[in-house]
Formats: C-alpha cells, structure tokens, sequence
C-alpha cells in the first residue's frame, strides 16, 4: 500500500514538473510574439504622421533599455556568478585546471568569440554588397541578435536541465519551485521579442527564434526528468565540466550583444533611457533577491 502511495505521488511530481514545462514554453512563446502587434501599430501610426522615413518612438525605446537591462543583469548577475561558483567546485574536483578567474576567461573567451564572428560577418557582406552592388536592407545586424537568442537559449536550456533533476517533496511544490525560472523567462522573453520585432527582419525568422527561446526550456526539464528517472546519481554530476564552459560562453557572447546592439543603439540625450535601464536591471534585482528569500 506504501508502495503503491509512494508511486502515485511520483507521478504526479512528474506530471505536474510536465504541466508547467508545456505551460511555460507556451507562455513565453506567445510573449515573445506579442511586440509584433505593438510595432506594427507603432510603425504604421509613424509613417501616416511623417513623410520621413518612421523613427522608434520613445515607448518603445524605453522598452528596448528596460530589455536591456534586464538582459544585462541576466548576464553579468546570474549566469556568470553561478559560472564561477561552478568552476572553482570543478576545480576543487581536479576536474578543471587550477588556474585564477577561469571563470571569467572563460566569459571572455565567449565575448571575443561573439566579437571576431561580428567584425568578420559584416566584413564579409561589405565585401559581398561592393562586389555584387547589392543595396543592404534597412535593418540592424540581425546575425548578432540571433547570438543573443542563442546564448540565452543556452541558458535557459541548463535552466531547464536543472529544474527537470530537482527533487520535490510534492506535486504542489513544483508550482512554487519553477515560479522563479518562470518569472525569469517571460520577462525576458518579452524583451527578446521587442528587440527582434524591431529588427525589420521577415517575422518567419522572428517566429522561428521566439520558437527556439520558448521550446529549450522545455526540452532542457524533458531530459533531466529523464536522467533522475534512469540514471541513479545524475543530479550529483551536475553541472559538468561542458555545462559550466558553454554556460560562460553564453554569458560572454550574451554581454557583448547587449553592450554592442541594444544599449548603444537606444543611447539617448537625458537620462530616461539610462532610468529604463536601471529599472528593468533593478526589476531583475528584486525578483533575484525574493526568490533567493524564499528559497
């Protein structure tokens, strides 16, 4: 009868721990969709009132500076101190070299990574558009965007990883235990979705990397409840020496977008921006630090 108790309950952690994956996913997917709508109106409201050619209006560019804030704490506040903690424990394993701030060479190695692939793409169709005498479309380096929807799918995929090998008591704690993943993932989903809606690029390419953001998360609990239910022990090699790397190159490739394409690209006179930004950096403060207290 114990048994038999103790099997049901199992069960319903697993289905709950599936529930808010697929609603998650789904969730984040149609956040990142919905600045869509608000630049379309945006866009068509601007080229009736101006002959010019149309011009993000100041909501929207406070918006771009809120994501980037928040993408920017996401960078250097989140992943890349659990980068260090991970590493010095790797180190301290004899599974890393002990060499001093491997952690943030590592974060480095992923900025300059993302820098030389930059330098060399628009190069490289400078070269292309002198030789071809095609006109460059009016859109920002959407190539560089894509980076970011990478390196915080990377993320957000080991995220998943973590959540899918966590152990909770019951089902109704899972819930609880994912509202701090959750809460992360739809603001920056949402910010995700500003940006590339404002890339001027075809929306099938919009559609496919919100796509991408939205399902990783998913895929990333779909494969650590498999490893706690097959492996005996997987949580405890976890993160491994590949999980730590690429989750500091993501977060170095991932600081070098928001400081190079969105903070520059919305600088503004005054200091309204520069206040969106500490907002959205401090929103993501305080979520940090509530669900740390509530842990």
């Amino acid at each position: 009868m114990d048994s038999n108790v103790a099997m049901s309950l199992a069960d319903r952690i697993v289905a709950a721990k599936a529930c808010v994956a697929l609603v998650l996913g789904t969730c984040s997917f149609a956040i990142a969709l919905l600045p869509l709508k608000f630049t379309d109106r945006w866009r068509l409201s601007a080229e009736y009132s101006t002959n010019r050619i149309p011009r993000k209006p100041t909501a929207a560019s406070l918006l771009l500076c809120f994501g980037g804030g928040v993408l920017l704490f996401t960078a250097l506040l989140h992943l890349q101190p659990d980068v260090r903690q991970s590493v010095r424990a790797l180190q301290a394993a004899g599974r890393l070299p002990d060499t001093q701030h491997l952690g943030d060479l590592i974060f480095c190695v992923g900025f300059f990574a993302v820098f030389g692939v930059h330098e060399a793409t628009s190069k490289a169709r400078v070269v292309f558009e002198r030789r071809t005498g095609a006109v460059r479309p009016p859109q920002k380096s959407f190539h560089c965007l894509y980076v970011a929807v990478v390196a915080l799918s990377l993320h957000e995929t080991f995220l998943g990883l973590s959540a899918g090998l966590q152990s909770v008591a019951t089902a109704g704690g899972v819930w609880a235990a994912y509202a701090a993943v959750a809460a992360n993932k739809l603001i920056v989903a949402y910010c995700l979705g500003q940006e590339l809606a404002w890339s001027q690029v075809r929306k099938p390419a919009i559609v496919t990397c919100a796509a991408m953001f939205a399902a990783v998360t998913p895929v990333g609990v779909a494969v650590g409840m498999a490893l706690s239910q097959c492996c005996i022990g997987a949580a405890a090699e976890a993160p491994g020496v590949a999980e730590v790397v690429t989750q500091g190159l993501a977060a170095g490739s991932l600081a070098f977008v928001m400081f190079s394409e969105v903070l520059i690209r919305q600088k503004r006179s005054g200091l309204t921006h520069v206040l969106a930004t500490a907002i959205g950096f401090g929103v993501m403060l305080l979520l940090q630090t509530f669900t740390h207290r509530q842990q």
